[in-house]
């Protein structure tokens, strides 16, 4: 007979949480505050590296279980894409058809824009490079030089790259056809005052293209790829580290959605619809058609990113949640273990 287990015999579990937040004081992984969110990729990178090196033992593999690539989503893709492709390059522009905010709108953007021009423009280059950096890293590094290139694992990188494909059509179609809605940006008030407040303001057409914030829908839906990918296949070796890459992605999307209200880009609902569309295509789009909702060897019906980390009653079972306290907002990695 196999000896009871301590989840068999009811033992009580210890909860075990590591914070990962965005406040004033800037953003942490479990550490003291670091200034930029440079710093917190740079360190949350070296512990990946780290872990990376000491554990590369789990194998990369397709369960069969997962359902692949369909014709119908090739199609589905394609038809999105053409979609995209319309609303950004057909469409005619809607003029402003919307100027006005939201009651917490005005809540958000009081607290958070940012008064000097010099450094809007700075947290607005820092969110494009946040935007381009988490577009690039599923297929890039994830599919191309994790999975094909060091697990030489051809067919899941193939499988990996359609799923990026389809989610990026996906919430681009939506992304890039909610700007014809005509929303005037939060910055137009200060043209108005300032023909010199930015850039856009010399462009109407610019100026209507507050809904919603399409850095934040592709930058969260890069992130929900990273944490969907990293959940179900062991790419960085199974252990702590793809768990970190996820509250990683997710904590550079959180970061370049507020740096979008700093600059006064957009309003906080545009920025949070923006979050909720990217995590649908980048997260919830892939778990429904491929690989289901929980890891493989502890399904769920929870939404959000979990991992187990480790075996047997060693194991820690751990998911990615929001959370939001008077000090900061950002994201919590809270485990159970036996």
């Amino acid at each position: 007979m196999q000896p009871e287990t301590a989840r068999e015999r009811g033992a009580p579990r210890k909860r075990l949480r590591a914070t990962f937040s965005l406040g004033s004081s800037g953003l942490s992984c479990n550490l003291p505050p670091v200034r930029t969110a440079s710093a917190l990729v740079a360190l949350c990178a070296l512990m990946l590296v780290g872990e990376t090196a000491s554990a590369m033992e789990p194998t990369v593999s397709w369960n069969p279980a997962w359902p692949t690539f369909r014709v119908s989503e090739a199609g589905a893709t394609l038809a999105l894409g053409i979609a995209a492709g319309a609303a950004a390059f057909l469409y005619p522009e809607p003029g402003p058809r919307w100027n006005g905010s939201l009651p917490f709108d005005e809540a958000g953007r009081n607290l958070l824009r940012l008064s000097d021009r010099s450094a809007r423009q700075s947290v607005a280059h820092a969110s494009d490079l946040i935007y381009y950096g988490l577009t690039l890293y599923p297929a890039v590094v994830d599919a191309g030089i994790v999975t094909l290139g060091v697990h030489r694992r051809p067919f899941v990188a193939l499988q990996m790259a359609l799923i990026d494909l389809e989610t990026y059509a996906f919430t681009g179609a939506i992304a890039l056809s909610a700007e014809k809605v005509g929303r005037v940006r939060p910055m137009a008030r200060e043209c108005a005052r300032d023909p010199n407040y930015d850039y856009k303001c010399n462009s109407q057409e610019r100026l209507d293209q507050s809904f919603l914030s399409g850095h934040t829908t592709v930058a969260f839906s890069g992130a929900g790829l990273i944490c969907v990918h990293h959940q179900h296949l062991p790419l960085y070796g199974g252990g702590i580290a793809d768990p970190i890459a996820c509250a990683t992605g997710m904590l550079a999307a959180t970061a370049a959605g507020v740096m979008r209200i700093m600059s006064d880009n957009h309003y906080t609902s545009d920025v949070a619809l923006g979050a909720a569309v990217g995590i649908a295509g980048g997260y919830v789009l892939p778990s429904l058609l491929h690989y289901g909702f929980g890891s493989s060897a502890t399904p769920s019906q929870s939404l959000l990113p979990s991992f187990e980390l480790g075996h047997g009653s060693s194991a820690i079972f751990a998911a990615v949640t929001p959370a939001v306290t008077a000090g900061y907002a950002g994201l919590s990695l809270v485990g159970i273990s036996e």
